[in-house]
């Protein structure tokens, strides 16, 4: 299997080529986008996969009940399982590539994948990875040997790669030149809004920038992308809602029905009706899941590139969320204990819908820098001289 050394500006094309010429390539390197071009292509060829073989069940069923289809169902389980082997064992090359990316050394990451796979059901220990499973969220996003320096402490130097051991690639940097005769180092593919952003440039902002965690989007482009995608959100809710229904109703009728029939009939009726159910909640669900992931995904850009435009860097919005993630936790536990399943999850809900939402609405509407500091080596916050 060839060894994936991915640099530069990379395609969703080349992203599609690596991932599946390196499912054994745990040694090379990919790169932001390359890796989360891979995320997004993973449940698209679930998806497929999965549409495919429940439709063409379904066009089996129609036409006959018989030893056909339970042929055809060890067969496409059989193909699923592959699929889902062959896409998880993909995947963990390509999260160990875009660790190495960022400056880990492979050990450490051969041992973090042990720890999780064995002391994930241990309930004190699975809540602390999940915790660092938010870090580790935070480090897949940040950009090309983000981590690699000159360390003094041991265990630094032995989770990251030395700078004379990893080789940069600065080919994304180019030379802008402004009509003043000034010049302007800028990335290639990152998104920086500035001043007025029209309703167009907001959306193609929105789109183009899917995976621009490094760029800077103002108020005005953010809540005017929202104007698009939160009628997208909606119209999709009402499908999931209708689908729903539907699949209720004719649940209903087929067990007020099925007691008339006789036992071969019954069976019968009872496997169509199940199919014919899977066909019409389980196909869209799956096609409208796969073509939000995209949009979802491009939402979580522009949202990391308003904090930014804030003056919040991305470890300082990552602490914050996983801070939010943890009380919600808690909450969650402390009102369907204490109050009652229904009565306490209600509560929850208002927490995660209510306040949860009004703290991070607060701040995306906070304006370019305003929580900017002047501090040359601030931790958390941006520094104002480069607004």
């Amino acid at each position: 299997m060839k060894r994936i050394e991915e640099s530069g500006e990379i395609s969703f094309k080349q992203a599609f080529i690596d991932f599946w010429r390196g499912l054994f390539s745990f040694g090379g390197r990919s790169t932001r986008k390359g890796y989360w071009y891979g995320v997004l292509m993973m449940p698209l060829t679930i998806l497929m996969v999965v549409t495919g073989g429940i439709v063409t069940l379904n066009i089996i069923l129609a036409m006959t009940l018989n030893k056909v289809v339970g042929s055809f169902l060890i067969i496409s389980l059989l193909i699923e399982t592959v699929v889902y082997i062959t896409i998880s064992i993909g995947s963990t090359a390509l999260f160990f590539r875009r660790m190495r990316d960022v400056g880990f050394k492979t050990a450490p990451l051969v041992i973090w994948i042990v720890i999780t796979v064995l002391f994930l059901r241990v309930p004190l220990l699975g809540f602390v990875i999940r915790v660092i499973n938010i870090w580790l969220l935070y480090v897949l996003s940040v950009p090309t040997g983000h981590f690699v320096k000159e360390y003094q402490n041991g265990f630094m130097k032995f989770l990251f790669e030395e700078p004379e051991n990893f080789k940069f690639c600065d080919d994304l940097r180019v030379i802008k030149f402004n009509p003043n005769g000034t010049e302007e180092t800028i990335e290639k593919g990152k998104i920086m809004e500035r001043g007025k952003v029209s309703f167009k440039q907001a959306v193609h902002d929105f789109f183009h920038g899917i995976l621009s965690f490094g760029g800077r989007s103002t108020r005005a482009g953010y809540w005017k992308s929202q104007l698009l995608i939160i009628p997208i959100y909606i119209v999709v809710m009402g499908i999931v809602i209708t689908l729903t229904v539907f699949t209720f109703n004719t649940i209903s009728h087929a067990l007020t029905t099925m007691p008339d029939l006789s036992f071969g009939d019954g069976l019968g009726a009872f496997l169509c009706i199940i199919f014919i159910v899977l066909l019409a909640l389980l196909g869209p669900g799956l096609l409208i899941t796969g073509l939000m992931i995209p949009v979802g995904v491009a939402n979580w850009s522009v949202m990391i590139r308003r904090l930014r435009d804030v003056g919040l860097k991305l470890k300082t919005m990552f602490i914050g969320w996983g801070i939010m993630a943890i009380l919600d936790s808690i909450i969650w536990e402390i009102f369907t204990v204490g109050y009652g399943s229904p009565q306490g999850m209600l509560w929850a809900l208002l927490w995660e819908f209510g306040i949860d939402l009004t703290i991070q609405i607060i701040f995306l509407c906070l304006p370019t820098g305003a929580m900017a500091t002047q501090k040359e080596n601030s931790i958390f916050f941006e520094n104002k001289a480069i607004f």
